[in-house]
């Protein structure tokens, strides 16, 4: 019988050694000016994975994977775009996404 419904598994990455993933929280004005946008430019050349989501209340959702050193590369270039003004940012370590490949943008 055919598994046309079959669901496959997404194969386990091994990631590169120092690999690190934080969560994010910005507060400011980071919705409606390509917020999101200007994470996925930045993360994406750096093979930083992860995502970038709007919440309800304004503020924006990240999640980072790479090394520490990228990301944080990351962060500091987003304080240095004019359009953006991030009042605030909180940041927590949390479990590695070994099946996670690309960063992407929720809607």
């Amino acid at each position: 019988m055919f598994n046309l419904f079959k669901k496959r598994e997404k194969p386990k990455q091994e990631l590169p050694s120092g690999t690190i993933r934080k969560r994010y929280y910005f507060e400011g004005t980071v919705q409606n000016i390509g917020f999101r946008f200007e994470i996925q430019k930045r993360a994406k050349p750096l093979k930083i994975t992860g995502f970038a989501q709007n919440n309800d209340d304004g503020t924006v959702t990240a999640e980072l994977q790479g090394s520490e050193k990228n990301i944080n590369k990351v962060i500091t270039d987003l304080q240095n775009v004019d359009r953006i003004q991030i009042d605030f940012i909180s940041e927590k370590e949390i479990p590695l996404d070994y099946y996670e490949n690309d960063f992407y943008i929720l809607y």
